[in-house]
């Protein structure tokens, strides 16, 4: 998942959301392409029963506060619909609900589309119109080329990467050539990543305690949290690119160019409150009555280009992702919102130590700042090592699994051991616990009072 770094001072007014994502469940030792989005039914077959998936959670946090409980209930709907010749339509939609119990209480449900579209298909193309998740890159977790995805933000990292995206208008033609594919998406309206319920446990702004994600603790910025509008400045065009992938035996590879918008916002002053505050500190009244918008969330224009690839050695999968972005959002030293040209890359491993039933799964991940990088509040170089590990036993009724993100510097943990018992398919009966801990300006900081406990029923029909 493409993400900011996450500032190392304890200033930064951004939200560089879930750069330590935990690690999503390695695709074993096949490399290869990234799987297509799922044909929908050729002509002549039945299409299948609608219901894709149901699940319910409930979490219980370990610590006391204002968040007794916090449960989800969400529904996957998707009807094949084979037409004449080579043509498909798929339709698709999603229900999520979300309860909160406790002093912040809520409740919300809402629905949205999923994948819906007009497919054309013949041996040489594929051409899909319509809303469609999309993800670029090779690397199990926060793929560095994987600039047009939506991220679904809901629930912050305690779902795997295939369940934290959305689905965006967008036209897409794969063109099939021998060994390689040529893939071209436009996205004609940009859409933001999807955020939890405001005032919910997973929001990035925490109005209770005046905090936003990506800031550190401030006394003087805390009541404009608490008290002042905060707002996405999204609308116009989602941008797009063109990715030529090569399949091969034993090695693949990728390169792509996007000019694309993060859907991730990035959280700074406006310009009107900037003006306010720094002319006086102290007055945050002044301050709220001169900025109608105190914070606003910012989506800028961003070239990248990466490539990845992907071999095989022995009974070890290696996995290399690296892409270089124009436009990174950045504070100053003076609250003035920038952007700098960034380096993202991946380098991890995935093996089986001594026993077939337990996979390992190591990235080692590093976001770098380039130029005009000395004067900003946000951390410069930030790495981070993160992965997961998963052993099988009881004849392949249970699964033990630990996934986890240190944050090398800034220092900050991520920890979601899981134990499921998947014995009777479709059926997925799991518990698990996340834990968060870190510096004051990182994920795990701002969330290390939401140690969480869940037990959750998963059905993927």
């Amino acid at each position: 998942m493409t993400v900011l770094p996450l500032p190392a001072s304890g200033r930064g007014l951004m939200l560089a959301a879930l750069l330590l994502a935990p690690p999503l469940g390695a695709q074993g030792l096949v490399i290869g392409e990234p799987e297509p989005p799922p044909e929908v039914a050729a002509p002549g077959r039945t299409a299948p029963f609608p219901l894709k998936e149901l699940r319910l959670e409930a979490g219980l946090p370990v610590r006391d506060g204002p968040v007794s409980a916090v449960h989800y209930l969400h529904g996957r709907l998707e009807w094949d619909v084979p037409l004449s010749g080579p043509w498909a339509l798929r339709l698709g939609g999603r229900f999520d609900a979300h309860l909160q119990t406790g002093d912040s209480r809520l409740a919300r449900g809402e629905g949205d589309y999923d994948e819906t579209f007009l497919r054309y298909r013949d041996p040489r193309r594929r051409i899909t119109v319509g809303a469609q998740r999309i993800l670029w890159g090779r690397v199990d977790e926060r793929p560095p080329t994987d600039g047009l995805g939506v991220q679904d933000l809901t629930r912050l990292v305690l779902d795997d990467l295939e369940d934290r995206r959305r689905a965006v208008p967008a036209l897409r033609w794969e063109e099939f050539f021998r060994e390689y594919r040529l893939d071209l998406v436009y996205i004609p309206r940009f859409r933001a990543a999807e955020l939890p319920p405001r005032d919910g446990l997973w929001h990035p702004v925490d109005r209770n305690r005046g905090r936003i994600l990506g800031m550190a603790p401030d006394p003087l910025l805390a009541p404009l949290v608490r008290r002042g509008r905060v707002q996405d400045r999204d609308g116009g065009s989602g941008g797009g690119g063109v990715r030529l992938s090569h399949a091969g035996a034993g090695l693949d590879y990728a390169v792509s160019v996007q000019r694309s918008r993060r859907s991730v916002p990035y959280y700074a002053l406006t310009p009107a409150a900037r003006r306010a505050l720094l002319a006086d500190p102290t007055d945050p009244e002044a301050v709220l009555a001169a900025a109608p918008v105190t914070f606003e969330g910012w989506h800028p224009y961003t070239w990248r280009l990466g490539g990845d690839l992907a071999f095989a050695h022995g009974l070890s999968t290696w996995r290399f992702e690296a892409a270089w972005l124009s436009d990174r959002p950045a504070t100053r030293a003076d609250l003035r919102p920038v952007t700098t040209a960034a380096l993202d890359w991946v380098a991890g491993v995935e093996f089986f130590p001594g026993d077939a039933d337990l996979r390992v799964n190591l990235q080692l991940g590093g976001a770098h700042r380039m130029g005009g990088a000395d004067d900003l509040m946000d951390a410069k170089d930030v790495y981070t090592l993160f992965g997961d590990a998963e052993q099988g036993f009881g004849y392949g009724r249970w699964q033990a699994r630990l996934r986890f993100a240190v944050g090398l510097d800034p220092r900050e943990t991520y920890l979601n051991p899981r134990l499921a018992y998947v014995g009777r398919e479709p059926h997925e009966v799991y518990v698990g616990y996340h834990h968060f801990e870190g510096e004051d300006a990182t994920l795990g900081g701002f969330h290390k009072r939401h140690d969480l406990w869940v037990l959750g029923w998963r059905a993927r029909f």
